[in-house]
C-alpha cells in the first residue's frame, strides 16, 4: 500500500519532490517482493509466526510514512518544492529503521538466494533517495539553511531562487497565488507528525514573504563590497547556467589504466596507451597487445596527433571549468558558491597551470572576501580555505598574493575559533615554507600564541602542522619563548646554543622556569649541544650567565640522561669549582651542588665500566668529602653533596665500588660530625648515607660510634624524639639494626637505653621499611642468652605479630621473624612445667591442656612454644614456596622441634602439617646450607619405622645425591639415613664417592 501511495500521489512531474517518491515507492515496491519471498522461505522452515510479528512491527513504521507521503496528495508546485527537504529528512530516517528491522527479521535458515535479495533491498534502503539535478539540489540545499531568523537578505535570495526554478517572477500575481495555494495546503496537513509538517511549511511561507517585503539596498561596507565582487563581469552578466565541459573521446581513454592518457604511445598493432602502462605490461614478460593481437615487436612510438588532442580538450575544458567556477563563486547562493570554491580546489590539484588561470581571474580576492564576510556558513568558509590552500601550494606568485591581500591577519585572526581552525592552519602551513610569508606571520600580533594552544589538540595531524608552521617561523626571542612554554623545544636549543648572549640567558631562564615540561620536551633540551652550551656559560666569568646556566641545568639535571650528558660534558668539574670558590653567591652554590647530587645519582645507575673507574670514583669521595667538611660550603650545598655520595653508594653500577673507597677512607667516621647538625637536610642526609654504608659493615659502623661517645645515645634519641621526621628515623633504625648482633654488651646497653619498646612500637607502624629495620633490630633481642629480654619481648605480644610476618613480601622481614621465632623456641623446653597431680579439693577444676610436643603447660608468653604460636604452618609455606635464604632460617626453626628430648613427637608434629613431604620435595634445590639442615631432620625421622617406611625409599636418591657434594659433617647423617633404610650396601658405589671427595 505504502508503494501504490507513493507512486501514484505526484501528477507533477518535473518537480523533486516526484522524483524522491517514484524513488521510493520502487524501493518499497522491492521491499514487499523481498518480504513475501522471505515469509515463502519461513514458512517451508516452520518459522512463520515469530517473523509475522516482527513483520507487524515494520508495518506499524510504514503506516506513519504512509501519513506522511498522503499528506502531499494533490499539493501546489510551491507547496511540493518546499516540503522537499522535510520528505528527504523523514523518508532517510524510514529508510534506516527499515533496513535495521531487516537485519533482525532476516533468520540464518532462510536460503542463500533469499539472503542475497535481502541484502540487495537493505543496499537500496542504505543508498538513499536518487540524486537530484543541478538547478533542484540548489534550491533544496537553500531550503535546507534558510530559517525563520536568518537575514531579509538571505530570504530575498531564497524568492528569487525559488521563483527562478518555478519560472516566475517574485513580484507578480503568479507568486502571490502560489504563496496562496500553500497557505490553503498547510490547512489540510493535519495527520501528519503530529504538526511538525504543517510547522515547518508555515516557517517557510514566513520566509518567503519576509524575502518579498525586503526592499533595502545593500548597506555600504564589507558586505557592499562583497557584492561588488560577486557580481559578475560584463562578459558573464548575461550567464544564466553553467556550461557542461564536453565528455572524452573514447580514442583518449588507455585500454589498460581506463584513464585518460597524458602520454599516449602507439605500439606495432596500431594500438595507444598510456606509456608507463603498456611499459609496465612488457616488463612483466608478456609480449601480446593487452587487446589480444600477436605482436612483432615491443616497439612505442609517441602518438603526437593524439597527445595534441588530447591537451587541446583539456585546455578547453578547463577553460569551461573556470567559467563555471567564476560564475558559481560570483552567486549569491551559498551553495553555488560552495561549489565553486571546490571546483578551483580540483582544478588546482588536477593540473598547476591552472592556479595562473585562477589568478588571473581574480578569484583570489573573490575567495578571501566569502571568508571575511561574517554571515558566511562555515562550510563556505573552510571550502575557500581550502581552495587558497591548493592555489598557494607550491607556487610562490600565488602565496605572495595572498600575503598581499592581508590574508594573513584574517588566518590569525580564524584561529580563535577552535573548532574552524583546521583549514586555517593547513594555509598556514603551505604559506610558513615563504619566508616572506613566514615573516609576516611571527609579526602578527598574537599569531605564534595562538598556534601553540594547537599543540595540545587531539587531532594528531592538525598538531603537526602546527609544529610546522613554528619551526618555519623566524624565531624571535618572544616567539621562541612561547613555543618553549608549549613544550616545542627545538626552536630553544637552536637559539640557546647560537645565539647572543642576552638571547642565551634568556633561553637558560625560561628552561629553569618550566619545572613540569613532560620527558620528551626534558630530553630534547638536554641535548649533547645544549648541555655543553650551558656548561660554558657555568664556566664564564659572567656572573649573569653563570646563575642562568645553573638555574637551568638544576632543571634539566632531574632526568637521569640529562646528568650522564652533564658528567660527560665535563660538568662535574665546572660545578667543582664553582663550590671551591669564594666569589660565587651561596644560592649560586646550592643550585651547583644540587646538579651535582642528580649527576652523581645518574651515573651511579648508568657509569661505564673502565680501567679508571676506580680511580675516578675516589677521586670524586675524596673531593666531596672535602667540599662536605668545609666551612664556605653552605649548609643546604652540603646536603645535596651528601645525596650524590648516596646515589654512588646505592647505585647499581658503581654501589660497591664507592662503599669499599669509603669504608677504607674512614668515611663512617667523618660523617658521624654531621649527625649533630642543626640544619635538618644534611643530619638527614649524613644519616642515610651512614645507614647504607654499614649495612655490609656492620662492625665497621659500630667501631666508628663506639670511639664517639654520645653518638649511640644520640642515635636512640633520634628514634625516641617525637618531631624528628621519619626518614630520619629510619635511618636510625637501620644503623643500629646494622650493628653485629654477637655483641652481647652492645645489647644490653641498648636494654639500659630503653630502646626495646620503641622497635616492638614500631613493628605495627604503616612504614614497611620502618616495619622491617625495627624487625631486624629486635633479632638480637631475641638470642636464648638474654632470657629476660625474651621474657619481656613475649609479654609485649611480639610473638604473634612475628608469625604474622612470615606472610610479608619483603625478605629481609620473612628471614628476621623466622630468626627470630628460631630464637624463642630454643628456650621452650626449659620453661615447659609438667602438669602437676591434682589434689583432693581439685577434683572438680577442669584439667590442664597438655601440649602435645612438650608434655607439660605451653603458652605464647611463658613458654613461647611454636604449636601454640600457631607457626608451623607459615614456616612450612616458606620452605614450600622458596628456596634460598629465607628457607634456611625456616628450617633452622623447624628444626628447634627436633633438637631436644621431645624429638619424636616434634617429628609427629611436622607431619601432621604434611611437613616431613614438604621438606623432602623441597630438599634437591635449596640452598646447601638448607640441605645439611634438611639431612638432620631427616635422620631424626627415619629413626621412626613408619615413616622410615613412607618416606624413605622416595628420598634415598636425594640423600645420596646431596652427600656426594657436602660437606663431612652432612655425609656421615647421611650415611647413619642409609644404613637406617638399609641402602647403604645396595648403593655402595654411590657411596664411594661421595666419601672419596
Amino acid at each position: 500500500m505504502l508503494a501504490v501511495a507513493a507512486q501514484g500521489v505526484m501528477n507533477t512531474k518535473d518537480l523533486p519532490t516526484h522524483v524522491v517518491l517514484v524513488d521510493f515507492a520502487n524501493t518499497m515496491g522491492d521491499l514487499a517482493i523481498s518480504l513475501k519471498e522471505l515469509q515463502k522461505d519461513l514458512e517451508i522452515h516452520f518459522q512463520a509466526e515469530p517473523i509475522q510479528f516482527q513483520q507487524h512491527d515494520i508495518e506499524a513504521e510504514m503506516t506513519v510514512v504512509e501519513q506522511l507521503v498522503m499528506a502531499h496528495k494533490a499539493q501546489s508546485q510551491l507547496s511540493s518544492l518546499l516540503s522537499c527537504p522535510f520528505l528527504l529528512t523523514k523518508l532517510q530516517n524510514f529508510r534506516g529503521n527499515l533496513s535495521r528491522g531487516l537485519e533482525c527479521i532476516l533468520p540464518d535458515t532462510c536460503s542463500e538466494l533469499v539472503k542475497l535479495q535481502i541484502s540487495r533491498t537493505q543496499q537500496q534502503l542504505k543508498d538513499g533517495p536518487p540524486k537530484l539535478g543541478l538547478k533542484e539540489q540548489a534550491v533544496i540545499d537553500l531550503l535546507g539553511q534558510i530559517t525563520e531568523t536568518s537575514t531579509p537578505l538571505k530570504c530575498k535570495e531564497l524568492v528569487e531562487s525559488v521563483a527562478d526554478y518555478l519560472d516566475v517572477v517574485p513580484g507578480d500575481s503568479t507568486f502571490a497565488d502560489l504563496l496562496e495555494n500553500t497557505k490553503k495546503d498547510i490547512s489540510k496537513v493535519d495527520v501528519c507528525d503530529s504538526g511538525t509538517f504543517s510547522t515547518y511549511l508555515e516557517n517557510c511561507i514566513k520566509v518567503l514573504e519576509k524575502g518579498l517585503n525586503f526592499q533595502q539596498e545593500p548597506a555600504e561596507g564589507n558586505n557592499g563590497a562583497l557584492l561588488n565582487l560577486l557580481s559578475p563581469p560584463s562578459s558573464h552578466r548575461t550567464m544564466r547556467e553553467v556550461v557542461a565541459p564536453s565528455s572524452p573521446l573514447s580514442s583518449f581513454i588507455c585500454p589498460i589504466t581506463k584513464q585518460i592518457m597524458n602520454d599516449p604511445v602507439q605500439i606495432a598493432s596500431g594500438q595507444t596507451y598510456e606509456r608507463a602502462a603498456i611499459e609496465q605490461w612488457f616488463k612483466d614478460g608478456k609480449t601480446t597487445c593487452p587487446l589480444g593481437k600477436k605482436l612483432k615487436n615491443t616497439k612505442m612510438m609517441s602518438n603526437f596527433a593524439l597527445k595534441q588532442s588530447i591537451a587541446e580538450w583539456r585546455e578547453r575544458n578547463y577553460n569551461i571549468r573556470l567559467d563555471n567556477a567564476e560564475f558559481r563563486l560570483r552567486s549569491f547562493q551559498p551553495m553555488e558558491q560552495m561549489r565553486g570554491a571546490r571546483d578551483i580546489k580540483l582544478l588546482c590539484e588536477e593540473d598547476g597551470i591552472n592556479k595562473y588561470g585562477i589568478a588571473s581571474r581574480k578569484m583570489i580576492p573573490l575567495l578571501i572576501q566569502l571568508i571575511e564576510t561574517t554571515d558566511s556558513p562555515t562550510n563556505l568558509r573552510e571550502l575557500c580555505f581550502d581552495a587558497l590552500t591548493a592555489l598557494a601550494l607550491d607556487h610562490q606568485e600565488n602565496q605572495e598574493t595572498l600575503v598581499f591581500e592581508g590574508l594573513i591577519d584574517l588566518l590569525v585572526r580564524s584561529l580563535r575559533n577552535y573548532n574552524e581552525a583546521e583549514p586555517a592552519i593547513n594555509l598556514l602551513k603551505v604559506l610558513s615554507g615563504n619566508p616572506k610569508a613566514a615573516e609576516m606571520i611571527s609579526r602578527t600580533p598574537n599569531a605564534v600564541l595562538l598556534l601553540v594552544t594547537f599543540l595540545g589538540h587531539k587531532n594528531e595531524n592538525l598538531v603537526i602542522s602546527t609544529k610546522g608552521i613554528l619551526v618555519n617561523l623566524p624565531t624571535t626571542d618572544e616567539n621562541v619563548v612561547i613555543m618553549a612554554e608549549a613544550n616545542l623545544m627545538k626552536p630553544l636549543v637552536v637559539r640557546l646554543v647560537e645565539g647572543e648572549r642576552e638571547s642565551k640567558i634568556l633561553m637558560a631562564r625560561t628552561l629553569a622556569r618550566l619545572e613540569h615540561m613532560p620527558d620528551s620536551s626534558r630530553s630534547l633540551a638536554s641535548s649533547r649541544d645544549a648541555i655543553k652550551t650551558l656548561i660554558n656559560m657555568a664556566n664564564s666569568e659572567d656572573e649573569e650567565e653563570v646563575d642562568a646556566a645553573i638555574l637551568a641545568l638544576k632543571n634539566l639535571s632531574t632526568a637521569p640522561t640529562a646528568g650522564v650528558v652533564i658528567a660527560d660534558c665535563i660538568g662535574l668539574e665546572v660545578l667543582i669549582r664553582l663550590l671551591s670558590s669564594k666569589k660565587i653567591s651561596v644560592v649560586t652554590k646550592v643550585g651547583a651542588s644540587h646538579i651535582i647530587a642528580n649527576v652523581l645519582v645518574a651515573i651511579g645507575n648508568q657509569w661505564v665500566r673502565s680501567e679508571d673507574m676506580v680511580a675516578d670514583l675516589d677521586n670524586f669521595v675524596e673531593t666531596f668529602f672535602l667540599l662536605i667538611s668545609s666551612v664556605s660550603t653552605p649548609l643546604a650545598a652540603q646536603s645535596h653533596l651528601l645525596q650524590g655520595l648516596l646515589g654512588l653508594v646505592e647505585g647499581k653500577h658503581t654501589g660497591q665500588v664507592v662503599k669499599d673507597i669509603m669504608i677504607r677512607r674512614n668515611a663512617l667516621s667523618g660523617l658521624l660530625s654531621h649527625f649533630r647538625k642543626k640544619e635538618l637536610e644534611a643530619r638527614r642526609d649524613s644519616l642515610k648515607l651512614f645507614a647504607s654504608l654499614s649495612r655490609k659493615h656492620g662492625a665497621e659502623a659500630w667501631s666508628a660510634v663506639r670511639i664517639h661517645s654520645g653518638t649511640l645515645q644520640l642515635l636512640v634519641g633520634v628514634l625516641k624524639t617525637e618531631d624528628i621526621s621519619e626518614p630520619e628515623k629510619l635511618a636510625a633504625a637501620r644503623i643500629i639494626s646494622h650493628f653485629p648482633a654477637e655483641d652481647h654488651s652492645l645489647t644490653r646497653t641498648l636494654q639500659t637505653l630503653n630502646i626495646v619498646p620503641v622497635f616492638v612500637n614500631f613493628l605495627s607502624s604503616p612504614n614497611q621499611s620502618m616495619q622491617e629495620a625495627s624487625l631486624v633490630a629486635l633479632v638480637r633481642f631475641t638470642f636464648p642468652e638474654f632470657p629476660d629480654l625474651q621474657k619481656q619481648l613475649a609479654e609485649m605480644g611480639v610473638i604473634p605479630v612475628l608469625v604474622t610476618l612470615l606472610d610479608s613480601r619483603r625478605p629481609r622481614v620473612k628471614i628476621s621473624a623466622a630468626h627470630a621465632l628460631a630464637n624463642f623456641s630454643k628456650s621452650t623446653p626449659r620453661l615447659v612445667k609438667p602438669i602437676a597431680s591434682k589434689k583432693w579439693w581439685q577434683c572438680f577444676t577442669p584439667p590442664q591442656e597438655s601440649c602435645k610436643l612438650h608434655a607439660g603447660v605451653c603458652t605464647i608468653e611463658t613458654t613461647y612454644c611454636l604449636i601454640v604460636a600457631e607457626a608451623i604452618h607459615p614456616l612450612l609455606s616458606i620452605v614450600r614456596e622458596d628456596d634460598g635464604k629465607i628457607t634456611e632460617v625456616a628450617l633452622e626453626a623447624l628444626y628447634t622441634l627436633l633438637d631436644n628430648e621431645h624429638w619424636e613427637r616434634g617429628c609427629h608434629t611436622i607431619n601432621e602439617a604434611n611437613g616431613i613431604s614438604i621438606i623432602l620435595q623441597n630438599m634437591p634445590k635449596c640452598t646447601a646450607r638448607a640441605q645439611e639442615i634438611s639431612i638432620n631432620m631427616c635422620e631424626k625421622f627415619f629413626r621412626i619405622p613408619a615413616y622410615q617406611a613412607s618416606f624413605g625409599p622416595p628420598s634415598q636418591m636425594h640423600i645420596i645425591t646431596i652427600a656426594q657434594q657436602a660437606s663431612p659433617s652432612t655425609r656421615d647423617v647421611a650415611g647413619r639415613i642409609l644404613r637406617q633404610l638399609d641402602l647403604l650396601q645396595t648403593q655402595s658405589h654411590y657411596w664411594i664417592s661421595s666419601t672419596s671427595k
